[in-house]
């Protein structure tokens, strides 16, 4: 059975802790107690309009975090310099959040020559590389021309499916993409949006090695503690595996 790993995405802490004068809850304790529970790594966004505080906490989070530090960030100069200083295991580069709000994932046809460069840059540093995209063959084929290392794939629309049959395409869709990723040795990654349901479903598709969750786990710590939450999605992606192997 392969391998799996759950991350947990920090932004929604970071934003709680915005709301409430910028000191609780910290994001590193929060990354702490989801690592005793037994997530394999965290992901943060660093955003330039918040870069302050944020550096303070990837430098925390590299310092005592014993899993996998995973930063994203939109493929600007300035962001991707702050990551070669700072040394995450991992940078997912991510569309810049002001300008395509909405976006799904980065248009790496149209960006491939500025990804290559920042790509070559940040394994330079050895540091691992990988790409958040929409589940779009194209999209795929492109990441693994400009040398990433991961495929990080947009469930969102997936995951915000009404329909019995809005779901079954989205799935299909999802299902091409992972296997395309696959044959070209890509690792490949699922987020955006998903909540225990939609893992539990993801988790059947082969291939996939990661789920990436952030506001779910982290509505669901608050009302059952985050290590309860964490181990709960750990249950519902096991399950998952199981039904499809």
């Amino acid at each position: 059975m392969l391998d799996t790993r759950f991350h947990v995405v920090l932004d929604g802490a970071v934003a709680f802790r915005a709301r409430g004068e910028g000191r609780e809850p910290d994001p590193v304790t929060v990354a702490t107690l989801a690592e005793l529970a037994g997530a394999d790594g965290v992901s943060l966004r660093l955003r330039s309009d918040l870069r302050g505080v944020q550096e303070r906490d990837v430098r925390l989070l590299r310092e005592t975090l014993r899993t996998r530090l995973d930063l994203a960030l939109a493929p600007a100069a300035d962001l991707v310099s702050t990551a070669f200083d700072t040394r995450p295991h991992r940078v997912t580069l991510v569309p810049e959040a002001r300008d395509a709000p909405d976006a799904g994932g980065l248009d790496v046809r149209l960006l491939k020559d500025a990804l290559r460069a920042h790509v070559d840059h940040l394994h330079d540093a050895d540091i691992e590389v990988a790409g958040r995209i929409e589940p779009d063959l194209e999209q795929v084929k492109a990441l693994h021309r400009v040398n990433v290392d991961v495929a990080v794939l947009y469930a969102g629309h997936f995951a915000r499916a009404v329909t019995r049959k809005e779901r079954r395409l989205e799935l299909a869709r999802l299902g091409d993409a992972v296997t395309t990723a696959a044959r070209l040795n890509l690792k490949v990654a699922v987020g955006g949006g998903l909540d225990l349901a939609a893992c539990e479903e993801l988790a059947r598709l082969p291939h996939v090695e990661e789920f990436h969750v952030g506001h779910a786990c982290l509505a669901r710590a608050v009302l059952l503690g985050i290590e309860r939450s964490v181990r709960d999605f750990l249950a519902a992606i096991a399950r998952g595996r199981q039904r499809g192997s």
